[in-house]
This record gives structure tokens, sequence and C-alpha cells, in this order.
């Protein structure tokens, strides 16, 4: 039941495909690369950068500039173009907010960016390219899904596209769409990555600036990655700064006796999530038996496990999660019970190293940290390119690569 809103929301996946029992040549699904490796860090100010390939580099920096008092990861978890065009972004939102192992976490800030690879910066990944209609369309319904998750936002202007004047204009034009967006939600932080950059190299085209790689790149050094960190890094404490950091320490906290202390600290810790999140929960079914208590409205399950442990059962829209308590020693262990309908992929030793959604296809993805992802497609067909994938009934065109791919129906 704790999982009914997540497999609605992959039941539209499947069900908005481009499949058509008429189509004899279809678009491949792209697989989903899978999302962060960890879980939130309790006393710590949780971030999550999601983005391409620009925010995969400076990512680690804006981590060592932000020191211990905050964890930052990126989504999703791999190389190769990150978070890609905001297609593939949305498409796979879900589960780069969730960790590899698809556990429900939360974030106190998340940072986003989408637009490189929505104008095809590289010129030859057209499935990338995204028309700005789509792109704004994209966007909003992207940030909407990252609001719903409680956390502070804020939003990354692209960076320019050194060595064509024609794709920086584009890059412009997607720059001036994205803050028109951004300007509907008053709550949200935009940081201008663009004009840093410019204020340095000068306006496109240039073939050599110091903090740019060797051209023809939209990349940077490693001393450009440093550069733009220190803009991510002042966004992220800029949006953390009137955050209660006592609300941080919710998972430290000790309880004292047995059943009725566990039962007001799951009360307490519901009221603290409503407060500091703006959640609106919902009532989870569990068991028979199952005391149920409100705190703030919010109605509360407690399931008791055995002697010694408990559940506190909550969720917040489509994300739900358990908070597991061990009451003879006296502490929290938060824990994610991963669905029995999770598909689970295995390295080549049999490892599981990834969790995909019910009714998806585990796949080989060189691009993804674990060399798993998950094509949204139930018993699909991986192309080989680490990239694509056709649903089953179809056979991947021979022609396939990484930069495009069709599927066309068996005869």
């Amino acid at each position: 039941m704790i999982f009914c809103l997540s497999f609605i929301f992959y039941a539209f996946l499947m069900a908005s495909s481009p499949v058509s029992a008429t189509d004899s040549v279809i678009p491949a699904g792209r697989i989903c690369k899978p999302g962060p490796p960890l879980k939130a860090s309790p006393g710590k100010m949780n971030c999550l950068v999601i983005g391409d390939s620009i925010s995969i580099g400076y990512t680690p920096w804006v981590a060592k500039m932000l020191g211990d008092g905050y964890q930052v990861q990126h989504a999703p978890w791999g190389q190769y173009g990150g978070a890609m065009d905001s297609k593939y972004g949305l498409q796979c939102l879900r589960i780069f907010l969730q960790t590899v192992m698809l556990e429900p976490t939360e974030y106190d800030v998340i940072v986003f960016n989408f637009g490189l690879h929505d104008v095809n910066c590289c010129g030859n990944w057209p499935e990338e390219y995204t028309t700005p209609v789509d792109y704004a369309e994209n966007l909003n319904a992207i940030t909407s899904i990252l609001l719903s998750t409680g956390a502070k936002l804020g939003y990354v202007l692209t960076t320019p596209v050194p060595y064509n004047v024609t794709l920086n204009n584009r890059v412009k034009q997607y720059n001036s769409i994205a803050g028109h967006v951004m300007k509907q939600y008053p709550t949200i932080a935009t940081a201008d990555l663009y004009t840093r950059v410019i204020d340095v190299c000068g306006d496109p085209p240039y073939v050599s600036c110091s903090i740019a790689d060797t051209q023809p790149s939209p990349h940077y050094t490693t001393q450009g990655c440093q550069y733009l960190s220190e803009r991510i890094k002042d966004l992220i404490l800029d949006l953390t700064q009137d955050i209660d950091k006592n609300l941080l320490s919710w998972k430290k906290t000790r309880i004292v006796g047995k059943n009725s202390s566990f039962l007001s600290l799951c009360l307490r810790l519901i009221l603290v999530h409503s407060l500091r999140r703006n959640y609106s929960f919902v009532l989870v079914p569990a068991c028979m038996g199952a005391r149920e208590k409100k705190a703030g409205g919010k109605s509360v399950r407690m399931l008791p496990l055995s002697s010694t442990f408990c559940v506190c059962l909550a969720s917040h829209r489509s994300l739900p999660f358990m908070h597991k308590f061990s009451l003879d020693k006296g502490k929290i262990i938060t824990r994610w019970v991963a669905s029995k309908y999770s598909v689970p992929c295995s390295d080549k030793s049999g490892k599981v190293v990834t969790m995909c959604p019910y009714n998806t296809t585990c796949c080989d993805d060189p691009f993804s940290s674990t060399g798993q992802g998950c094509c949204l497609i139930p018993k699909a067909i991986p192309c080989g390119d680490g990239m694509h994938c056709c649903p089953a009934g179809f056979e991947c065109d021979p022609g396939c690569s990484k930069y495009k791919c069709s599927c066309r129906k068996k005869q």
C-alpha cells in the first residue's frame, strides 16, 4: 500500500510511452541512471545537485568548501552527461530523488540545472534537443516535483558554449526561459553561472580561457570547476541560512523507556517534519492491531514489530518513508525496507548494486557509477549501447548508438 503512489507514477510513465500497436518503428527508451549512494545524514544539511557534466565537475568542490556540516551529493550517480536534457530529467526524476537502492530520502536543499543538453550543445545528440516550448513545460514540471519534496530550491543558469555563437545564443534564449519559469516560484533562488563565466572569458566565441577546457568543449578545467563551485556554495549557504539547525538533530534523539516514550517520540518526529517541510501526511494502512495517533491533524500509525522494535510509518505525497526504532538500545535506526516488487540489478559478481522500480527493467549502463540503470519499460530489451532500450516485441535498430536509437517491431 505504501508503494501505491510510486506505482501510479510509473504506470503513468508506461501509459504515456510512445509505443502503439500500429507503430512498426518507435523511438527507443532511454535508460535512467540511478540516484545518489547515500541517504540523508543525521545532523547535517543534506544537499542534492541535479545536473549535467558541468555540475558533476563542480559538485566535489562544493562539498569540500561547505565542510563536514553538509552532505552534498550529485544526481544521477554517474558520469557522461549526468541528468542530460530536460526530457530525460523529467523521465528519471523520481529515480534521481531516491538512493541507488531506491530508498526514499530527504534533502534540505536541491540545486538543479537543465539546458546545455537541451540546446544540443555538441551537435550530434538529436534526441536531446528540446524546443523552447517543451523546455519551458519540462522545467515547470520538474520544478513542481522538486518543490513537492519540501526542500529549498536553487536553480543554476546554463554556462556558455564557447565555440559556437549560434548555440550560445540558444543558451541565452533558454536561460531567459528558465529565468521566467523560476520567477513564477518566489522561493526559488537563482545562481547565474553564465555571467560568472563570461566575466573571466568574455563573450563567445573564444579559443582559450584560463578556466575553460581546450576548445571545442563546453567543459572546465579543475581551476574552472573550483571557480564555478564558489557561486554554488554561496547559493547553498543562502538557502540554508534560515533552516533551524536544531531540527537536524531529531534522528539523534534517545528514547527513554519503552513503548509510551516511543509513541511520543514518533509523534514528535512527525510534527518536526510537518513544521520543517510543510508536508501533508497521509495515513498508511499497515496491519491489524496497529495503534493510531494524531499529531497536529496528521494520522500516524505505530506498528509493534516485536517486543524490542517499533516502526513509525508515514508518507508525504509520493515519497513514503519508514523509521525503525530500537527500544532496548534506546536509539533510532532509520532505514528503508525496499518493496518486494522492486527490481534488483546485479553486477557481474551477482551483487545487487542498484534497485529499479516495479515494472521496469535492469540494464547495463556503463555511464552509471554502479554499471546498472533502469529502463522504464517492463521486460525491455537493452540495445547494447548503455543508453537505450526497446519494449518486448521490438528489436533495437542495428544502427543504434549512444547518440540516437530506434526500435523496430519484430516480424
